[in-house]
């Protein structure tokens, strides 16, 4: 069969109101399920960040926030973790879409899902974060863990091993205190924590995921607004709620086809409206 031929055919099918009714109703269902789930979703980390919330006296900080939601993190993930670690859940909802209701539930990404856990719970609470990949021997994201900016700055929390850095004035540490002081810092690490997450080195976003493209955006955002806050730029929690990104992808796609399908339905009704016109007037004339 020729490609105009099919060409031709496909471009019939597309203007099919029968298809395009169809493709609005399929568009509308998809709308309507990744709306209620990132409902359900937004709700379960919302009802954390309340709990923490009434069970810290009313002129709490940022501060203690921020550890009690890491001690709340490391609560529901570690005994979750020790069920699921070793297993493969398969699905779509696991393996393609990944809502951090999947890390709530399983904890079996490891560090990956502490953290995603806590940086939900945080988000929740208004808080800003970056989600932090630790270079650990020369590669970056040997360890995942969380920074949260509180009264005092920006600060780490890593949830995996429920552990905030304190300096000698028992204010929390950022990466950059312990970077430079790491001989003293890691005199806080608990007896299982790996030597080799030792804060060398950090990277927030994986600007070489698409090479051509992340690449080119990093060059851009190193002229405009300088390298290191391009560095410091941490796109990962704003892409944690799945089901709310893809809701408003579907409904945006909706609009287009919801909008193509009424002038589709237009002209053809117009078209018969004149051709109705065009046999009243003849049949008046005979």
């Amino acid at each position: 069969m020729p490609v105009k031929t099919i060409l031709r055919t496909l471009r019939n099918f597309v203007k099919n109101l029968y298809f395009l009714c169809f493709l609005n109703g399929l568009l509308l269902a998809c709308l309507l399920f990744f709306y209620s789930e990132s409902k359900y979703e937004t709700q379960l980390f919302s009802i954390i960040a309340r709990r923490i919330r009434n069970e810290l006296p009313a002129s709490t900080s940022k501060n203690d926030f921020a550890i009690k939601a890491m001690q709340t993190a490391y609560d529901l993930q570690a005994k979750r973790y020790l069920v699921f670690a070793n297993e493969h859940l398969d699905g779509i909802k696991a393996n393609i879409f990944h809502p951090s209701t999947v890390d709530l539930m399983t904890g079996n990404g490891a560090c990956g899902s502490y953290a995603t856990v806590l940086a939900r719970i945080l988000k929740s609470n208004d808080m800003k974060v970056r989600i932090a990949q630790m270079k650990v021997n020369d590669v970056y994201g040997g360890h995942i863990f969380v920074e949260t900016k509180t009264e005092n700055g920006w600060i780490v929390l890593d949830p995996t091993f429920n552990l905030a850095f304190k300096k000698a004035d028992g204010s929390l540490s950022s990466f950059s205190d312990l970077n430079k002081n790491w001989e003293q810092y890691k005199k806080q690490l608990p007896a299982d924590y790996p030597a080799e997450y030792n804060y060398k080195g950090v990277r927030y976003t994986n600007w070489e995921k698409i090479p051509g493209l992340t690449t080119t955006i990093k060059s851009i955002l190193n002229v405009v607004i300088g390298k290191e806050n391009a560095d410091s730029i941490s796109i990962r929690p704003y892409l944690l709620r799945v089901y709310n990104k893809l809701a408003w992808f579907i409904f945006f796609v909706w609009l287009i086809i919801a909008y193509y399908t009424f002038k589709a339905f237009r002209k053809k009704y117009k078209s018969k409206s004149m051709a109705a016109d065009i046999t009243i007037k003849e049949a008046n004339v005979a």
